[in-house]
């Protein structure tokens, strides 16, 4: 597993905790967190994806967005999932989901960290479809 920089403790401890495995590699001088076998809920035609997650310099001041996975989700019922984009990383294709916070979800530093994004990114995959 490459460890090219450091997680905190509570990043350590929530990967631990949800039994994933994970890498810390830069790319271009960018800082991106590999998650490693992510479960992703049905109704995707795939059970478990690797996600990556751009982690800024002065993260966790600053906020993670986004959510890169690969491979690429797609529906089981051909329906189009929105606003995606590809993205060269590590070798790989990943599928970009551009999903933010809002002005009612902003991130809060000293209470939002990578838990708490993991928990945006479950949200935005179950409500994908519930949109429909």
């Amino acid at each position: 597993m490459r460890r090219q920089f450091q997680l905190s403790e509570a990043d350590e401890a929530e990967l631990a905790a949800r039994g994933l495995g994970w890498e810390a590699i830069v790319e271009g001088g960018t800082r991106w967190l590999l998650i490693l076998e992510y479960p992703i809920s049905a109704p995707y035609t795939v059970a478990t994806a690797t996600v990556a997650l751009r982690l800024d310099p002065s993260y966790p001041s600053t906020q993670i967005d986004m959510a890169y996975f690969h491979p690429a989700l797609a529906a089981k019922d051909g329906r189009a999932i929105r606003q995606l984009s590809l993205l060269q990383l590590d070798g790989r294709q990943f599928q970009q989901w551009s999903r933010h916070r809002t002005a009612q979800n902003p991130w809060r530093p000293g209470e939002d960290d990578l838990s708490t994004h993991l928990i945006l990114i479950d949200d935005w995959l179950r409500r994908e479809f519930e949109r429909q």
